[in-house]
């Protein structure tokens, strides 16, 4: 008699478990169609165009190098369910050019409103030099989302939940567009006097453009993103320094 009485507890309790996990379930269903947010981080790197060319094909003194010219966004990121497979990811972020110089003895100066690029003295041993520009940005990019329609996850990176790699979600895609405000810009120059490095940072507004605004490419496979930007506007006031485009690619953590 107390075997089967507790064989009854035992399967009851069972019960009550599915019950539950059932019940979480649909309200997790549920609950994935509204808004989600998330901390993205885009790592990349960047570059700009002048007049659809690299500045090194025409060897300008500003053509940077691709490898060592970093681009880094802290994004907080809003996953809004629309409709069937269309979400929109809006939000706001922190971005950072690093435009790392080819020729590392370019100074940047201003001289009668005009932004120039010029060489330091051949004397000086020159090991870096790079300008640098920090924007407070607003995203938002709507995105299709293909997979299991019958269950929706939010996306997460493979960095944050790796159980969400193998989960029903596919391939995504979408196009959107930025806009952004300058709120900090640099240059930092290194060198190398008597053995010592000596590293200067000015801190100036180099005539760059208060406002920047482009398209956002974004596409995704389960736990791994890529994205693409392309600023629209230059990003030197016109008439104050070269005509260039400034853009960025790389992976999304």
């Amino acid at each position: 008699m107390k075997k089967q009485l507790l064989m009854i507890v035992m399967l009851a309790l069972v019960a009550l478990q599915i019950q539950a996990q059932d019940d979480e379930g649909k309200k997790r269903e549920k609950t994935n169609y509204g808004t989600h947010n998330h901390f993205d981080i885009d790592l990349g790197m960047n570059n700009f165009l002048q007049n659809g060319d690299f500045p090194d094909d025409n060897n300008a003194p500003y053509a940077v190098k691709p490898f060592g010219s970093w681009y880094v966004a802290l994004k907080s990121v809003n996953d809004t369910h629309v409709t069937g497979a269309l979400h929109l990811l809006w939000g706001p972020e922190v971005s950072w050019y690093n435009f790392k110089f080819n020729n590392e003895a370019i100074r940047l100066t201003k001289n009668n409103n005009q932004l120039e690029f010029n060489e330091a003295a051949d004397n000086i041993d020159a090991q870096k030099s790079k300008l640098t520009v920090a924007y407070l940005n607003f995203s938002a990019v709507p995105m299709l989302k293909f997979g299991d329609q019958g269950q929706r996850h939010r996306h997460r990176h493979c960095w944050v939940d790796w159980d969400d790699f193998g989960r029903k979600e596919g391939f995504r895609i979408g196009v959107g567009g930025y806009g952004g405000y300058k709120i900090a810009s640099y240059t930092k120059s290194v060198v190398v006097e008597d053995g010592d490095k000596k590293k200067d940072r000015d801190k100036d507004s180099f005539y760059l453009n208060n406002f920047r605004y482009g398209v956002r490419l974004q596409a995704g496979f389960r736990g791994v993103d890529i994205f693409a930007n392309y600023d629209l506007n230059e990003l030197f006031v016109e008439g104050k320094g070269p005509q260039l485009n400034a853009f960025s690619f790389g992976i999304v953590l």
